[in-house]
């Protein structure tokens, strides 16, 4: 079984066709990458895999489910995708965006357990932003931003993880430590 199929999708923006017809199978466990010139259509695609835009055509399956049929929670359970610009207050601390990919696991009152604490913990030390972790969004370089948006993906703990040029703004070090 594939991760992710599409079939026969087609997506618009003020109706302009941007995806027409296409269709693919990302499998499971595998790493995959869309190359092409900008503006071929790769966030777009990206977005239509995650569900965040609308078909006007086909059909995307999540580990062989109609996408559509799923909760955001589940959905979120299995695929965890940055935008190319991803957007939060400016004022949330790294700590604060991080926790805030352990969303799909909360309870009812949105009470970090034990192990939400654990799993954002990791996910700091992972990408290297113990020391920043008080700090406002406001506060970070380009880089230390991506850093902290890419602790949120790792903190979520999907299987599948779409990035959308994960490497921008990171310095070289880090860049070549992500892939």
């Amino acid at each position: 079984m594939n991760a992710i199929c599409a079939q026969n999708i087609n997506v618009q923006y003020q109706n302009k066709s941007i995806l027409h017809n296409l269709s693919l199978e990302i499998p499971k466990g595998r790493i995959t990458a869309l190359l092409g010139a900008n503006g071929c259509g790769k966030s777009t695609l990206l977005k239509a895999l995650a569900n965040q835009l609308e078909l006007t055509q086909g059909q995307i399956t999540l580990n062989g489910a109609p996408i559509e049929t799923l909760a955001r929670k589940e959905i979120a359970k299995q695929l965890a995708f940055l935008p190319q610009h991803p957007s939060a207050p400016e004022t949330l601390t790294v700590s604060e965006l991080v926790a805030l990919g352990r969303y799909p696991y909360r309870n009812l009152f949105f009470i970090n357990s034990s192990e939400d604490i654990q799993i954002t913990q990791q996910a700091l030390e992972t990408t290297g932003l113990n020391k920043l972790s008080e700090r406002s969004l406001s506060q970070l370089s380009g880089g230390q931003r991506q850093r902290a948006w890419l602790a949120m993906i790792l903190a979520q703990q999907a299987p599948i993880m779409m990035l959308d040029e994960p490497t921008s703004f990171l310095d070289i070090a880090h860049q070549y430590e992500l892939l």
